[in-house]
């Protein structure tokens, strides 16, 4: 399903997977937590902010 929506979402996007986690891991299991965050804060820096590499 992600990768549907993701086909189907306006650009610019990224799809990031977090191999292993399953959608409710991802709010209490701490290993996949934390992958999530690393992975997701980059792009919000950049989106919010336009500081792509975080100075």
């Amino acid at each position: 399903m992600s990768t549907e929506l993701h086909g189907r979402a306006r650009s610019p996007k990224r799809l990031q997977v977090v191999e292993g986690g399953t959608h409710m891991d991802f709010y209490d299991v701490p290993k996949y937590v934390d992958r999530a965050i690393v992975a997701a804060v980059p792009s919000f820096r950049e989106k919010l902010t336009g500081d792509a590499d975080g100075s």
